[in-house]
């Protein structure tokens, strides 16, 4: 693949550095005077500066509900895991440091024989509806190979964390003809959106995507200060620029992304979150009408820029970027169901590389429709 300069020529990477304050009892009007504002107890705020960051630094809020409201649940065991995992690599080498994921992942297949098992319901959900467009996938399988590429795209951020990015560049795949449309498409209109979804590679492959053309990816911080600032680290060393958004200002961060677009970067941003309120996007998905999220295909069919659908395939280490037909349109609705059928298309195809099969609010959505 040809190599491209990445977005910033000049990219110097730092640590991620802190700044922690107690959060402020209250907020100001214009004319200085303070509005009483209660936040529950337990919540922290921390201020990240980091050269990833699209504009130098995040605020980060921490609700006590971030940490997990159950002892063994998902959430609590991220927020234990990812940071620990952070701190072995950093002290040991990289073989040492996967030990704990390979223990996870070894208990995770001996899990699967319980029925109840939350990630073995979504697989045979995944597999019930895929066999109806015919595909044929096995539960087992699928969920085996669900566990294989969560930990070859761990192995793939620990190796570059030690070695840097020729150690896996070559391990994402990026088809030189999808690469030149995009880049094309981005100088015709200047500026492009890729819409994907949570794949188990979906960040990682950003450094492949980097190297092809201008890009930033949009996305939300972890909740958690610890797992924001393991993000933002790995985001350092891909040297791919980032724009977090949780709890953002929305008309900030529309601003942000006009003025990116005006440079003509491609942004990406993960569009398969649900989304219940009144500004939700109705589309079809395994047969459902689902509620999804309209913030950033809202941005580009107002520019009339086009909205490029991808995928990323998983088989342990290696992974393939799929890239879809691009869509130019000022109809939001006509552009969600766009890519929200191609995200469809290829998640029966190869379910075991989307990250979501371990959501539970698209599990509730795969067993409804199967």
């Amino acid at each position: 693949m040809t190599k491209k300069t990445p977005v910033n020529s000049s990219y110097r990477r730092k640590p991620v550095s802190s700044s922690s304050k107690p959060l402020d009892s209250g907020i100001r009007r214009n004319d200085g005077k303070r509005i009483n504002q209660s936040f529950p107890e337990g919540t922290r705020s921390e201020t990240l500066y980091s050269s990833a960051l699209l504009l130098g630094k995040i605020t980060v809020t921490e609700h006590e509900r971030s940490r997990g409201r159950q002892l063994f649940s998902g959430t609590r065991l991220k927020l234990l895991l990812f940071p620990f995992l952070h701190w072995l690599l950093k002290h040991t080498s990289v073989a040492i440091a996967l030990i704990p994921m390979r223990i996870l992942v070894w208990i995770m297949r001996v899990l699967y024989f319980w029925p109840g098992n939350p990630l073995r319901v979504s697989c045979e959900a995944v597999c019930l509806i895929a066999r109806r467009e015919g595909h044929q996938h096995d539960p087992g399988k699928v969920y085996r190979q669900f566990l294989g590429n969560s930990f070859g795209v761990l192995e793939n951020y620990f190796l570059l964390h030690r070695h840097g990015i020729g150690r896996i560049s070559e391990r994402i795949l990026l088809q030189e003809r999808d690469a030149r449309m995009i880049r094309d498409l981005a100088e015709k209109h200047g500026g492009a959106m890729l819409a994907v979804p949570h794949n188990i590679a979906s960040a990682i492959s950003a450094l492949q995507l980097n190297r092809s053309f201008p890009l930033l990816v949009v996305a939300r911080n972890p909740p958690t200060i610890s797992r924001t600032k393991v993000t933002l680290d790995f985001f350092e060393h891909m040297r791919v620029p980032v724009l977090m958004v949780r709890d953002g200002n929305p008309f900030e961060l529309s601003r942000n992304l006009f003025t990116a677009f005006k440079t003509g970067m491609v942004i990406a941003a993960t569009l398969d979150n649900t989304e219940n309120s009144d500004t939700r996007v109705d589309a079809t998905m395994f047969g459902q009408q689902v509620g999804m999220t309209r913030w950033a295909v809202k941005i580009a069919t107002r520019k009339t820029l086009p909205v490029i659908p991808c995928y990323f395939s998983s088989k342990g280490n290696q992974h393939r970027i799929i890239v879809g037909e691009p869509i130019i349109t000022d109809s939001i609705e006509s552009a969600v169901q766009h890519y929200i059928s191609f995200f469809e298309h290829n998640i029966l195809a190869d379910p075991a590389s989307w990250a979501y099969l371990a959501d539970k609010r698209w599990r509730r959505i795969l067993s409804n429709a199967g």
